[in-house]
């Protein structure tokens, strides 16, 4: 009797330290570009859409698709594999444009592939600095290990400002 005590003692308290470790965790929505893996802080999403009708701008950059209309909201959509791998990205029914919202604004990235959600200990990500090539820049803020991946965090903030300076 007293070792089922002792156990279910022990199960509580690894149960409080599991629930106290969260705040040692970062959640990144992680998804698929040219088949290396990305992350997005889960704070900043907003939703993830199917492809839908993107209307060209003329005038932009390249790796500007266009926009959209989300329930009466015109939405910027950047295509992330033009951008780091000058190449165009096909749409596919996996295709994805996750909305992310950053300082009242909201913006679309198309992506490849959404995966899935994932908490990683803050152990684990190592903050970039300048070492990276130049096609990712300062728009990659960390990497991450979840499983046999390394995710590249991008830093959505860089992202937003490099494209409204090209407005």
């Amino acid at each position: 009797m007293d070792q089922e005590k002792l156990l279910t003692s022990l199960a509580e308290k690894t149960k409080m330290e599991q629930e106290s470790d969260l705040g040692d965790l970062e959640q990144f929505l992680t998804f698929t570009i040219e088949k290396e893996f990305f992350g997005i802080r889960l704070l900043l999403v907003h939703e993830i859409l199917k492809p839908v009708l993107i209307t060209r701008i003329p005038n932009v950059e390249d790796y500007i698709l266009g926009v959209i209309n989300l329930r009466g909201e015109i939405i910027p959509i950047i295509d992330l594999k033009k951008r780091f791998h000058n190449t165009d990205s096909d749409i596919y029914p996996i295709s994805r444009i996750v909305v992310v919202m950053l300082e009242e604004k909201r913006i679309g990235v198309l992506v490849d592939e959404v995966k899935q959600v994932v908490k990683i200990q803050k152990d684990f990500i190592s903050y970039t600095t300048d070492d990276l090539s130049l096609n990712y820049s300062k728009m990659v803020e960390s990497v991450s290990r979840y499983e046999d991946h390394l995710i590249l965090n991008l830093d959505l903030e860089q992202i937003v400002n490099f494209v409204s300076t090209t407005k």
